[in-house]
C-alpha cells in the first residue's frame, strides 16, 4: 500500500514538474517571477510536497533558481544552454535532413507543403502559438521521412532552454515570417532532391536563435539571488 502511494506521488510530482515546464519554456512563468509553494498547491489542488518536488527537479533543469530563505524563482534564460543546444540539434538534424533528402517521396513532399500552407494560415491568423507547434510538427516530419523518428526525440530532450527563446521570438509576426520562408527553403531543396542543399537550409535556419539572442539583447546573468533579493550590509 506504501509503495503504491510513493509511487502515485512521484508520478504526481512528475506532472507537476511537466506543467510548470510548459508554462516556463512558453514564457506564461516569466524569468525572474516567484514560485510559491503554497500558491501553486492551491492552484493545482494538490498537497505541497508534490510541488516541492517538481521545483526542486526543474532547478536540476536549471529552469527554477532555489534561494535558501528567499524562495524558488522563475530563472533567467540560460544564454549559454541555449547556445549548446543549438550545438546538439544543428549537429543531429542536419544528419538528419540529408537522409530525408534522399528518402523523401511524393507523398512526404505533399505533406511538407501542407505544412508550409498551415503555417501561413497561422501566421495570418496572428496565431504564434500553432505557428511554433507547426514548427515542431515539421521538424519532426523530417526525422520520420528519414527514418530517424528517436533522433528527433533526442533533440526535444536537449532544446529545453533553446525553446524559451523561441517562443518569444514567434510573437513577433516578422520572425515567423522569416521562419516560414527558410522552411520553404528547406522544403524546396527537399523537393530537388539535393541533401546539400537541404542542410545549409537547413543550418541557416537552426542559426536564427543564435541572431535572436542577440536581437534581444540576452546575456549570461551572474550568479547569486537576484538584486532585489540581496540583503544589505548591515
Amino acid at each position: 500500500m506504501s509503495e503504491h502511494r510513493v509511487n502515485r506521488r512521484g508520478l504526481l510530482s512528475e506532472q507537476v514538474q511537466d506543467a510548470l515546464r510548459a508554462r516556463i519554456v512558453r514564457g506564461e512563468l516569466a524569468p525572474g517571477v516567484q514560485l510559491s509553494e503554497q500558491s501553486l498547491s492551491e492552484e493545482m489542488a494538490i498537497s505541497r510536497t508534490p510541488v516541492r518536488e517538481a521545483l526542486i527537479r526543474l532547478a536540476e533543469e536549471g529552469l527554477v533558481v532555489i534561494y535558501p530563505q528567499f524562495g524558488s524563482f522563475v530563472a533567467p534564460i540560460a544564454v549559454d544552454a541555449v547556445r549548446e543546444a543549438q550545438f546538439i540539434r544543428e549537429h543531429l538534424e542536419c544528419a538528419i535532413i540529408r537522409d530525408t533528402a534522399r528518402l523523401i517521396d511524393a507523398a512526404g513532399l505533399a505533406t511538407l507543403q501542407a505544412d508550409l500552407a498551415d503555417q501561413r494560415r497561422v501566421i495570418d491568423a496572428g496565431d504564434p502559438t500553432a505557428f511554433y507547434a507547426l514548427d515542431e510538427t515539421m521538424h519532426a516530419r523530417f526525422g520520420e521521412i528519414a527514418g530517424h523518428p528517436r533522433a528527433w526525440k533526442v533533440v526535444q530532450q536537449s532544446k529545453v532552454h533553446m525553446d524559451r527563446v523561441r517562443h518569444l521570438s514567434v510573437r513577433v509576426r516578422a520572425h515567423a515570417t522569416l521562419l516560414l520562408e527558410q522552411h520553404h527553403r528547406i522544403v524546396d531543396a527537399l523537393a530537388a532532391g539535393d541533401p546539400d542543399q537541404a542542410e545549409a537550409a537547413l543550418r541557416k535556419h537552426l542559426r536564427e536563435v543564435l541572431t535572436t539572442i542577440e536581437v534581444m539583447g540576452l546575456q549570461a546573468q551572474p550568479p547569486g539571488p537576484p538584486p532585489r533579493l540581496r540583503r544589505r550590509p548591515a
